[in-house]
């Protein structure tokens, strides 16, 4: 039996009517809702106290912390309800490290999606990814799909709530292999808000598509 000959990338935008590009969500769309929730954000809550523990003095994570403490000064100041502070000083490593997970679980709790919140969660995943302790599970029809559509010249793209060095390691380290380079690129909330139709317009003209040459592909139903 022959193998399927490769259509060209003309012959594929004609099959999926003149569709140039796939912009897609993550959650719902390529994976479970519940993994995020049952999964990756359960894992972040439950191991940051011991990622930061060990990873404490790493440049990275200073910054990481500088910057949350700075939120939260900013949401004390705008009186935001609950609000966990981190102090700074002369307070202990251990004072410092409570406070960061307490904000954290806090943030969690509250559905949160800041970029300090965000830049805490890519450390802990990425540890997570790299000992194997995750796998980010996907629907079972995802990786293939993905892998013929981009070797039918079908430009994919991400766009995530999550950062974009977030959504290459989630697509590195799947249940069906590392898919994250069947993707020409990531789009993540410093575009715009995902709810504005200006920030479609804007990956639209990053993209080089025009908007109706664009399917975009999402559980959410507006």
């Amino acid at each position: 039996m022959m193998a399927p000959q490769k259509r060209s990338a003309e012959e594929a935008e004609s099959l999926l009517g003149g569709v140039k590009s796939i912009l897609l969500e993550i959650d719902g769309t390529t994976t479970p809702l519940s993994f995020t929730e049952d999964t990756l954000l359960p894992h972040v809550r439950n191991n940051l106290e011991s990622y930061l523990k060990k990873k404490f003095d790493n440049a990275d994570v200073q910054k990481a912390i500088a910057a949350l403490r700075d939120q939260a000064a900013k949401d004390k100041e705008e009186k935001v309800e609950g609000v966990v502070e981190i102090p700074s000083g002369d307070a202990t490593k251990e004072d410092v490290i409570k406070a960061v997970v307490d904000n954290v679980r806090w943030q969690l709790d509250g559905k949160r999606n800041t970029t300090e919140l965000k830049a805490l969660q890519e450390f802990v995943l990425r540890d997570a990814y790299a000992s194997k302790a995750v796998t980010v599970e996907l629907f079972e029809d995802v990786g293939q799909m993905l892998k013929m559509l981009a070797e039918e010249g079908i430009q994919l793209y991400v766009y995530s709530s999550s950062s974009v060095e977030t959504q290459k390691l989630f697509f590195a380290n799947t249940n069906q292999g590392d898919l994250s380079d069947v993707f020409a690129g990531y789009f993540d909330t410093t575009t715009g808000s995902k709810t504005e139709s200006a920030s479609y317009k804007k990956i639209a003209t990053e993209i080089g598509n025009e908007p109706k040459d664009i399917l975009y592909l999402t559980h959410v139903p507006q």
